[in-house]
C-alpha cells in the first residue's frame, strides 16, 4: 500500500512535472521570440541611436557653424558701425574745431569791426572838426580879405589925398613964392620935407602891412590847402574803411550762415548715425534673443531625445536581461535531453547571415567615411577661416573639431560594440544549432 502511495505521488509529480516542462518549453519558444525580437529591436534602436546621433553631430556642427557666421557678422557689422561712429565723431569734433575756429575769425572780425567803427566815428569826428576849422578859416580868409581892401582902399584914399594935398601945397607954393618972401620960403621948405617924410613914413608901414598881409594870406592859403588835403586823404581812408565794413560784414554773414550749416549738418549726420547705432543694437539684440531661443530650443529637443533613448536603453537591458535568464534556462534544458521539452527553434534561424551583416557594416562605415569627409571637408573651411581670423577664434575651432572627432571615436567605439555584440549572438545561435544537429543525429 505505501508503495502505491508512492508510485501515486511520483506518477502525480511526473505529471506535474511533464506540464511544467511543457510550460517551460511553450515559455522557452516564446522567450526564445521575444529574445530574437529584442535582439532586433535592439539592433534597429542601437541604428537609430547611431543616425540620430550623426544627425545631431551634424545639426550641432551646422549649428555651430551657423552660430560663428552670425557671430562674425555680428562683430563685421559693430566694428562696422564703430568705424562710422568713431568717423562720425571725428567729423563732429572737426566740426566743432572748425565752428571754434569759425567763432574766433568772427569774434576777431567783431573786434576789427568795432575798432573800425571806433576810428570811424573818430574820423568823422576829426573831419567835423577839421571842417569847422576849414569854415573858420575861411571866414577868417574873408575877413582879411575884407581887411586888405579896405586898407588898400584906405591907401589908394591917403594916397589920393596926400597927392591933393601936395598938389594944393605946390599950387600955394607956387602962388606964394611970387608973393612972400624968402624968408617964409625956408619954413615952407621944411614944412614940405616934414610932410614928405611923413608921406614916407606912412608909405613904409602901408608896404610893411602889405607884405605881412601876403605873407599871412599866403600861410592861410597854405593851411586851407593842407587841411583839404588831409580831408581829402580822411575821405578816402572813410570810404575804404566803409568798402573794408561792409566786407568784414558780408563775411561775418556768410560765415555765420557756414556755421549754422555745418551744426545743423553735423546734427543731422549724429541723429542718423544715432538712429542707425539703435536700430542696429535692437537688430543685433533681436538675432541674439532669436539665436539663444533657437539654441535653448534645440537643447531642449537634444535632451528629450537623450532621454526618451536613455528610457529605451533601460527598457532595452531589461529585456536583454530576461531574455538573458530565459536563454541560460534554455541551456539548461539543452543539457538534460531526457526531459523531453522544446528548447525552441534553432538559433541560426534568427542569426543574421554574413551578407547582411556585411551590409550594415559596409553602410556604418559608408556613412562614417561620408562623416570623415564631411568632417574634412568642415576642417578645410576651418582652416580657411582661421587664416583670415584671429588666434584665439582659430583656438577655438580646432577645440571644436576636436571634440567633434573624439565623438566620432566614441561613436565608432560604439559601432564595434555593436558589431561584437552582434558576433557573439550569431556564435551561440551557431553552437545552439550544432548542438541540436548533433542531437538529432
Amino acid at each position: 500500500i505505501q508503495l502505491q502511495d508512492k508510485n501515486e505521488r511520483l506518477f502525480t509529480k511526473v505529471g506535474y512535472l511533464e506540464s511544467r516542462l511543457g510550460y517551460l518549453a511553450n515559455s522557452n519558444t516564446d522567450l526564445s521570440g521575444r529574445l530574437v525580437q529584442s535582439e532586433e529591436d535592439k539592433l534597429k534602436i542601437s541604428k537609430e541611436l547611431v543616425e540620430e546621433k550623426l544627425q545631431t553631430n551634424k545639426i550641432r556642427g551646422k549649428f555651430e557653424e551657423e552660430t560663428f557666421q552670425l557671430k562674425n557678422q555680428l562683430e563685421m557689422e559693430r566694428d562696422k558701425l564703430l568705424r562710422e561712429l568713431h568717423a562720425a565723431e571725428a567729423r563732429l569734433r572737426a566740426g566743432e574745431e572748425s565752428g571754434k575756429d569759425l567763432t574766433e575769425v568772427h569774434a576777431a572780425l567783431k573786434k576789427n569791426y568795432l575798432a573800425l567803427s571806433e576810428a570811424h566815428h573818430k574820423e568823422l569826428a576829426q573831419s567835423e572838426e577839421l571842417s569847422a576849422e576849414l569854415l573858420a578859416l575861411a571866414q577868417a580868409q574873408d575877413a582879411l580879405r575884407r581887411q586888405l581892401g579896405e586898407q588898400q582902399q584906405s591907401v589908394k584914399t591917403a594916397t589920393q589925398g596926400l597927392h591933393g594935398e601936395l598938389d594944393r601945397v605946390r599950387t600955394l607954393i607956387s602962388r606964394m613964392s611970387h608973393n612972400r618972401v624968402k624968408g617964409n620960403q625956408d619954413k615952407i621948405k621944411d614944412m614940405l620935407e616934414e610932410m614928405k617924410k611923413s608921406y614916407e613914413e606912412q608909405q613904409k608901414k602901408l608896404e610893411e602891412k602889405r607884405v605881412a598881409m601876403g605873407k599871412e594870406q599866403q600861410e592861410n592859403k597854405r593851411a586851407i590847402r593842407n587841411s583839404q588835403h588831409k580831408l581829402s586823404e580822411q575821405s578816402v581812408a572813410l570810404m575804404l574803411s566803409h568798402s573794408q565794413v561792409k566786407e568784414v560784414e558780408e563775411e561775418n554773414s556768410q560765415l555765420q550762415l557756414q556755421v549754422k550749416e555745418l551744426t545743423e549738418e553735423y546734427r543731422a549726420r549724429l541723429v542718423c548715425y544715432l538712429q542707425d547705432l539703435a536700430k542696429m543694437r535692437a537688430f543685433i539684440d533681436s538675432m541674439l534673443q532669436d539665436v539663444r531661443s533657437s539654441h535653448r530650443v534645440r537643447e531642449e529637443q537634444l535632451a528629450s531625445a537623450a532621454r526618451s533613448y536613455k528610457k529605451r536603453l533601460q527598457k532595452i537591458t531589461k529585456t536583454h536581461h530576461a531574455l538573458f535568464i530565459a536563454y541560460i534556462q534554455r541551456e539548461r534544458i539543452m543539457l538534460k535531453p531526457e526531459s523531453g521539452l522544446d528548447p525552441g527553434p534553432p538559433e541560426s534561424h534568427f542569426s543574421l547571415g554574413p551578407a547582411e551583416l556585411r551590409d550594415e557594416t559596409e553602410k556604418e562605415l559608408q556613412q562614417l567615411s561620408e562623416d570623415k569627409e564631411s568632417w574634412s571637408d568642415v576642417r578645410k573651411q576651418l582652416k580657411q577661416i582661421t587664416d583670415s581670423t584671429l588666434e584665439k577664434e582659430r583656438a577655438l575651432l580646432i577645440t571644436r573639431a576636436a571634440a567633434a572627432e573624439a565623438q566620432v571615436s566614441e561613436l565608432q567605439d560604439y559601432i564595434n560594440k555593436q558589431l561584437c555584440y552582434e558576433k557573439e549572438i550569431s556564435h551561440f545561435c551557431s553552437l545552439h544549432g550544432k548542438q541540436e544537429a548533433g542531437r538529432s543525429s
